[in-house]
């Protein structure tokens, strides 16, 4: 994210390991999940948890949350306050319906957010709104980035 956004302050809470992700990537750890979002524009949620960390009633209007974790349909991340409350951008609607607890809990999206980058979804419309990407990830995503890092190595080599 540092690499498209800059943010003036970075905040990190784990149940395991947060003081020394926070020491290792000069970062701020949090007490807890509540206090690392409160405020934040930007949320990402990365778990492996079969019960909600993040709770609508502390994400600000106008933030966005990147989740990624919770890949299974009986898992959540988000609480359903959070989800019934937020637009809903996904990187495949038949993979989010399939293996998302979240996105099945509200049984709705938005938009892939491949129509967002096309132009034929609008994306955010408001700056109260609360916007919410859930990546699952796809094969199509994985190889394209390989063949990203192989041209750039090969590019480098190159020039040796």
């Amino acid at each position: 994210l540092r690499q498209v956004r800059s943010f003036r302050e970075v905040r990190v809470w784990s149940p395991n390991s947060a003081a020394a992700f926070a020491r290792e990537h000069g970062v701020i750890a949090a007490p807890s999940a509540e206090a690392c979002v409160r405020g934040a524009d930007v949320i990402v949620v990365a778990t492996t948890s079969a019960k909600p960390v993040l709770h609508g009633a502390w994400v600000s209007d106008g933030a966005h949350v990147n989740s990624v974790g919770a890949a299974l349909p009986d898992w959540r991340e988000l609480d359903d306050d959070f989800v019934h409350r937020a637009r809903i951008f996904v990187d495949s609607r038949a993979g989010a319906f399939a293996e998302s607890g979240d996105v099945r809990a509200v049984n709705r999206v938005d938009a892939e957010i491949g129509e967002v980058v096309l132009g034929t979804h609008p994306g955010r419309t408001s700056a109260k709104e609360v916007t919410w990407f859930k990546s699952l990830g796809m094969a199509v995503e994985d190889v394209v980035t390989a063949r990203l890092v192989l041209d750039a190595a090969s590019r480098t080599a190159e020039k040796r």
